[in-house]
């Protein structure tokens, strides 16, 4: 049976606990997230914004072709329990078929053409909010209905990686961490659907189960990546933040130096070799008031289910060896790959204030820069993330580029759970 909540939303659950809760987001310029940044609104946006907006939340609420189609997944997790092909098909019950999806599609295309509050949705939250970038050009039931592919994209892509052991992008370093075969797992991933099925409300919107029994699976395989370290802009990043606001940036040619992580192989390293000579590298320039922050990316990657951030590890590094001042510092905790280094440092550039118009510098090393600067890179970074985050060029600093970031960088890939 449903789970009776009263006047709590499941917005109430899954994406925000109270609205205290919901401090400042990783959001572009002009536009402030209404949700707390959880595993699932990360990975989901759409999902939270749907419930932030009670009309829509309603209407699909009680649009009967979904209220089937929430009987007949209910009844498909129901009888998991009792299948035979486990694990697998206790991870099936819960996996969208293309029947499902085109129901909800169809149900979002009506939403937008009967309802205001969807189109307002789409025009105050989705389009300004920047995680939909991609879909930008589309119309509002275009936008939509591609946010609704890439997030049920996204909750199949968890399912299949995270309880089927399909290889994720990465296998070496974003694989599932159970042996799929072993019935021990296949015992937890029953208790696990079970809990959730239970956990259902009589609020909910027909893709809330499976977005929670999405999340649940990265917790389960510790793979939190994502939610570690939010928010972005409170704690370690405070001070420098508040110091954004106070530089003149007609003293400095680059607004910040973007310093991105080398993970070491071995368990015993916190950071790789490169890390250090880029460190090197960038604390010269900033000494010669090239810029006047150090930005530093990376999150916890080599080698796999490292407890080391590379991020947190270069900044304590720059202070404690370098004696650079700490509220000169950012840290980006998330990236995993060169591509997303590039897109999330833009991100945080935009966020933090600082101004769009004027570039920053990629302090690299010798071995990497031809890549940094190379077609390659830009080509993987479209392909991975869907997106180009700015423009890197050539500058007459050696082993350096400068980068004008650019807001798609807010578009939220779907198929990267651990840093979408």
């Amino acid at each position: 049976m449903p789970l009776k909540t009263g006047k709590y939303r499941l917005a109430a659950g899954l994406w925000c606990l109270a609205v205290a809760a919901c401090v400042s987001a990783m959001d572009p310029p002009g536009y402030k997230t209404p949700y707390h940044e959880t595993l699932a609104s990360l990975n989901f946006p759409l999902l939270p914004m749907i419930h932030e907006t009670d009309d829509l939340a309603s209407l699909l609420r009680n649009d009967t072709s979904l209220a089937a189609l929430a009987d007949d997944r209910t009844a498909r997790v129901i009888a998991a329990p009792e299948c035979t092909e486990k694990p697998a098909c206790l991870a099936d019950a819960w996996l969208w078929t293309e029947a499902d999806i085109a129901t909800v599609d169809a149900a979002l295309r009506r939403a937008v053409s009967q309802s205001q509050s969807a189109r307002a949705l789409v025009a105050r939250q989705m389009r300004p909010s920047g995680r939909f970038a991609r879909h930008e050009a589309l119309s509002d039931e275009g936008l939509i209905t591609a946010a609704w592919s890439d997030t049920v994209a996204g909750i199949n892509n968890i399912i299949s990686v995270y309880a089927k052991g399909q290889p994720p992008r990465y296998p070496l370093i974003d694989s599932m961490i159970f042996d799929p075969e072993d019935q021990g797992f296949a015992a937890s991933l029953n208790a696990h659907g079970q809990v959730v099925a239970s956990g259902m409300r009589d609020t909910d919107l027909v893709f809330d189960s499976s977005a929670r029994f999405a999340t649940g699976l990265l917790r389960m395989n510790e793979r939190m990546d994502a939610s570690n370290l939010r928010p972005v802009f409170g704690g370690t990043n405070a001070g420098a933040v508040r110091a954004v606001g106070t530089v003149d940036w007609e003293d400095y040619p680059y607004t910040a130096m973007l310093v991105f992580g080398h993970g070491p192989e071995d368990a015993q390293s916190r950071t790789g070799p490169m890390s250090y000579i880029r460190m090197a590298r960038a604390v010269d320039l900033f000494e010669r008031r090239l810029a006047p922050f150090i930005v530093v990316s990376g999150g916890n990657v080599h080698p796999d289910r490292t407890p080391f951030n590379e991020a947190l590890e270069m900044r304590r590094i720059l202070i404690e060896q370098h004696y650079i001042p700490a509220e000169r510092i950012l840290i980006e905790p998330h990236a995993r790959h060169t591509t997303t280094n590039l897109r999330n440092s833009a991100r945080l550039l935009f966020a933090a204030g600082f101004p769009a118009d004027r570039p920053s510098l990629i302090v690299t090393d010798p071995m990497t820069a031809g890549y940094i600067g190379s077609e390659r890179l830009m080509e993987r970074t479209l392909d991975e993330t869907g997106i180009v985050p700015g423009l890197v060029t050539s500058s007459d600093t050696p082993f350096a580029f400068e980068f004008i970031p650019h807001p798609a960088a807010f578009h939220v890939e779907a198929l990267d759970p651990l840093d979408p």
